[in-house]
């Protein structure tokens, strides 16, 4: 009856079958309370008339319970298929009839959640949570509640010679005094349940996400410990087992696959090993921890300084190491050259001191091998200083090869070099470089190391082994004419040189980078995806395609000048709420517009008043914040649509051929130091810029877009079109910087003789018409 009455409402001229639903099951609970009844009266109606419970008696009892086992085989049957989940997955989805109609007295036809159970595993768990809570609140409750109050009511009840007063109206108080002093137990043991289940769920929840391993990695300090291993879990994750030579399923995979996460998280064994350079998984990477880097300069969220401090650039140079983010290797060539001056001890104990620390390792190396590929950058290649330099990093190679390095070299002397060094790397990054100063420094350089640094070396040794000038004419003036530095379009190079600069002189002020805490929020919630228990992913064309629609009617999609400019009746406007509100993202988007040709802040209303809209919309217009965050699923899979279908050989050149472009930033503007005064042709941070864009072939576009479909749905977009309406022309503007976003809306066609007709329209832009 309280089914019929909750779903009375249901009951429709085409539900009939549900109202006779609905009768037949108060019918037959009518059914089986009558018979119950009967036959619990006519049992203990047979034992007193017996007077004891004879064989007629126990033959009713017997009945009785022959009554309950039928009353209750639908009840374990229902218990054994939510047990055995796929049984009633099967029923359900069946067109036999008789299955049918034995389902419809649980169920109509269009129930929601037809054949969508959770598996034997999940059933089992929910099942052992509900075991556990009953099993503590029944024991809680028994020897905590109801035992300690056994005894004191018996006591109570034992109590027969009281003396009463004559005013007092109740003979019989104590059982009264027994009755208050139950009321509080059976309250609290009938609202526990709601207690127990909120301290299980918690202990649930943690216990999940602790095995799952979900926000582990909660700070910066925290990423510094578990980026060098990101490749290793970016190949295992991302990597499609097909393309691995894993068969998927089984047991033995999945065991497999629970012992590399282990060995993952945790550092043990080869697979959570330190990558090198000539490893693919460090290059596919590379690619995507760059493209991540990208979209956050794109969003105004880092500044250009922060990107270069982020990005993990390509290999170059000939570094025999991983080049890691600057920001993880700050401070580590100091405190290198500090262990170097302090410790007196051979070759092998001071790198066992440097390799302790993997960025140490890494940043010594990136720094030696950048200063030699700088010195003989520099130096023309046609004069016998080119020569002599590169003999000089010869010789210490062989030195270091050997192990005498300490004994041919004085390391107290290494601070010297490196102030040596930052002054060159300085002149070189001026705009204006002083040619006289860079030979001066080179000719002290020199001198430093040949008679000081170099242990033993008279000027003899130093010609017989090709580290001096063998003819008196040419060591008069040394690199006088032989410094020949890269001229200022040389991106690349000069990139390599800030990248130094910053190994040189980075201290601990890089542990706020990013200092935005969005972008810090975004690095740690990716770090953690990539250690996190998850299925391992498909490849691209393998996946389900899925589209996403938005709906959208007449709302705003861009702010124009007159909302950005107009103030409220506090004197503020939206532009300045907004700067005020993301202090951080308005700094670096005017550091963006400087970059892309604006010399002044004034000319954000003229020349860049398009970004200057786009830039506020993405922060307070919902429609075209969800129209990029939603693009990001298209770069996403075109990503790894790149990556499943790339070879190593593919790799390799992509990498060396983004090496080539530079930096987002320094294609334009190679001198940090400079202030920005030289400004050339601007590449924008646009569709097509970022660096997988510049490597595919047009099939990821395909198959990308077959993958992954986004419609914002205008209703009214032909009528607003008709009537050149401003958000038409916004609307316009997000599929033009959204390749494939698509439009979709109703359009309205008039006839001569009054009729109308509607015609659903899905648009997209295409930049080739």
């Amino acid at each position: 009856m309280l089914d019929g009455g909750t779903q009375y409402s249901l009951v429709l001229r085409e539900t009939m079958i549900l109202a006779v639903q609905m009768v037949l099951k108060v019918l037959v609970a009518a059914g089986w309370t009558t018979t119950f009844s009967v036959l619990y009266v006519r049992m203990w109606d047979q034992r007193w008339r017996d007077r004891r419970w004879s064989f007629a008696a126990n033959t009713i009892v017997l009945n009785y319970l022959e009554a309950a086992a039928v009353f209750v085989i639908p009840q374990v049957l229902a218990v054994l298929l939510f047990v055995i989940p796929w049984v009633l997955n099967f029923l359900e989805k069946t067109n036999w009839r008789i299955l049918y109609l034995l389902a419809l007295w649980f169920q109509t036809r269009i129930f929601v959640g037809c054949g969508l159970r959770e598996d034997l595993v999940d059933n089992i768990k929910y099942s052992i949570l509900w075991v556990c809570l009953l099993s503590s609140k029944f024991s809680f409750s028994y020897f905590l509640q109801i035992k300690p109050m056994v005894g004191p009511t018996k006591m109570i009840f034992k109590l027969h010679d009281i003396r009463r007063n004559w005013f007092e109206f109740m003979p019989h108080t104590e059982r009264l005094a027994v009755v208050i002093l139950w009321i509080p137990v059976i309250i609290i043991y009938l609202m526990d349940i709601q207690i127990w289940y909120a301290v299980f769920s918690s202990l649930t929840g943690a216990l999940i996400g602790l095995f799952s391993h979900l926000g582990e990695i909660r700070s910066i300090e925290q990423l510094r410990l578990r980026l060098q291993f990101f490749a290793s879990a970016m190949q295992f994750n991302l990597m499609p087992q097909e393309y691995m030579d894993v068969v998927p399923g089984g047991i033995r995979n999945k065991l497999y696959d629970a012992i590399h996460r282990l060995k993952l998280r945790y550092g043990f064994g080869r697979p959570y090993r330190k990558i090198e350079v000539n490893e693919v998984e460090a290059k596919r990477f590379a690619l995507i921890w760059n493209e991540i880097i990208q979209t956050f300069r794109e969003e105004d969220i880092i500044s250009d300084e922060e990107l270069e401090l982020l990005e993990l650039p390509p290999v170059v140079c000939r570094i025999r190491v991983v080049r890691w983010p600057c920001f993880l290797l700050n401070n580590e060539l100091l405190l290198a050259l500090s262990q170097a001056k302090e410790l007196v001890a051979d070759d092998r104990a001071h790198w066992r001191r440097i390799c302790s620390n993997e960025y140490r390792r890494c940043a010594v190396i990136e720094a030696y091998d950048s200063i030699r590929h700088l010195l003989l950058q520099i130096i023309d290649k046609t004069t016998i200083e080119h020569n002599i330099v590169n003999n000089l990093f010869l010789a210490f190679d062989s030195a270091m090869g050997y192990g005498k390095f300490t004994e041919e070299c004085s390391l107290n002397l290494l601070p010297q070099i490196h102030k040596f060094v930052i002054s060159l790397v300085e002149l070189l990054l001026k705009e204006n470089k002083d040619q006289t100063k860079i030979v001066r420094m080179m000719q002290d350089h020199y001198d430093f190391t040949v008679h000081d640094f170099l242990k033993n070396k008279d000027f003899e040794q130093l010609r017989q082994e090709m580290l001096a000038p063998s003819r008196p004419t040419e060591s008069e003036l040394p690199f006088l004419y032989a410094i020949k530095c890269p001229g200022n379009d040389d991106v690349s190079f000069y990139k390599q040189v800030r990248r130094l600069h910053t190994i040189l002189t980075s201290r601990d002020s890089m542990n706020n980078v990013p200092k935005n805490p969005e972008a810090r929020r975004r690095i740690t919630f990716f770090s953690n995806s990539l250690f996190m228990n998850m299925p391992r992913a498909p490849p691209v064309e393998k996946m389900m395609s899925f589209s996403v629609f938005t709906p959208y009617y007449n709302e705003d999609v861009l702010y124009n000048k007159d909302q950005l400019r107009r103030e409220n009746e506090d004197g503020i406007s939206i532009l300045f709420y907004l700067q005020k509100i993301y202090e951080d993202d308005w700094t670096n988007f005017l550091q963006r517009m400087q970059r892309e040709g604006m010399v002044s802040d004034d000319e954000i209303w003229a020349g860049k008043f398009q970004e200057l809209r786009l830039w506020a919309s993405y922060r307070g217009q919902t429609l075209a914040r969800t129209v990029r965050g939603m693009m990001y699923y298209y770069r996403a899979l075109k990503m790894l649509a790149f990556l499943d279908t790339a070879s190593e050989v593919d790799i390799t050149e992509g990498t060396k051929q983004l090496a080539s472009f530079g930096s987002i930033r320094h294609e334009n503007d190679v001198y940090p130091m400079n202030g920005g005064l030289q400004q050339r042709p601007r590449r924008r941070l646009d569709r097509g810029t970022s660096s997988v864009s510049q490597l595919v072939k047009g099939q990821e576009d395909g198959v990308a877009l077959m993958k992954y479909t986004y419609v914002v749905t205008c209703q009214i977009n032909g009528n607003q079109k008709k009537a050149k309406d401003q958000r038409a022309e916004d609307i316009l503007t997000l599929m033009k910087k959204n390749e494939a976003l698509c439009v979709a809306y109703v359009d309205e066609v008039h006839y001569e003789m009054g009729d109308m007709q509607y015609y659903s329209v899905l648009v997209k832009f295409d930049p080739v018409l």
